[in-house]
């Protein structure tokens, strides 16, 4: 049970696994990521020897990039994720609040609301921190340098040199970034007055995981700062 990627039209294809495991028999899938327990809806996968593999599924899901997909081929996977969400219950137990991962598309908050309605939890909006502006990033960088292997240098460097062609104002997003380097950067910054945490915990609601550095930026803020801990749920799984 895979996708088919008819021009840019993204469907179910029941009759091969290509791009992305939609079946509800071989999911969830579960892993621990720097300390997280990670939870994925649907598995991504490389069977067809594309880098891409499961993307052109949230493209369409998000409407970016020309990709679509029909109201009733995202019905029919909404579905799914509900009944595996269903088999997920266990491993879900004992959070307080649903948050997800600002994103510029609606997708995300939709599979939050799905998460939240099946764990009957409350959501949680991340309204406390934002995405960093290119100045912000790069002042943070020049205060605490990352650790940058001999292998990331290059594109570290043309990272920089990107973000710094652009106004001071310009938003840093995750996806513009090589996902080699993008655990290198905090993508999110705390903003004043944010609530204190103790005592919750939080899970983070993501549409797609693909390097770990968003999860990881929001660890930073939710739990280290803010004292809450966290779990974390993805409609895609990163590549397997």
């Amino acid at each position: 049970m895979g996708i088919s990627v008819a021009g840019k039209a993204v469907s179910i294809n029941d009759m091969h696994e290509e791009g992305v495991d939609t079946s509800v028999a071989r999911n969830p899938t579960s892993r621990i990521f720097q300390g997280i327990e990670l939870h994925h809806m649907f598995s991504r996968s490389g069977k067809t020897g594309r880098k891409d593999d499961g993307n052109p599924l949230i493209h369409a899901l998000k409407g970016r990039y020309g990709f679509t997909i029909t109201p009733f081929w995202k019905a029919q996977l909404m579905g799914r994720a509900d009944l595996i969400l269903d088999k997920a219950q266990a491993n879900l137990a004992g959070f307080t609040h649903c948050m997800a991962i600002p994103s510029s598309s609606p997708f995300c908050s939709e599979v939050t609301d799905l998460v939240a309605n099946k764990l009957g939890l409350p959501v949680l909006q991340p309204t406390f921190f934002r995405k960093k502006t290119v100045r912000e990033m790069l002042e943070g960088l020049a205060a605490n340098p990352p650790k940058v292997r001999k292998g990331q240098k290059t594109a570290y460097n043309g990272q920089l040199n990107t973000w710094q062609a652009l106004p001071d104002a310009t938003i840093c997003e995750a996806k513009n970034v090589d996902t080699n380097i993008r655990l290198l950067f905090d993508f999110f910054v705390l903003l004043p007055d944010a609530p204190r945490l103790e005592g919750q915990r939080i899970l983070i609601v993501d549409d797609i995981f693909s390097s770990g550095s968003s999860v990881l930026s929001v660890r930073e803020i939710v739990s280290n700062q803010l004292g809450a801990e966290v779990g974390y749920v993805s409609f895609l799984s990163g590549m397997r």
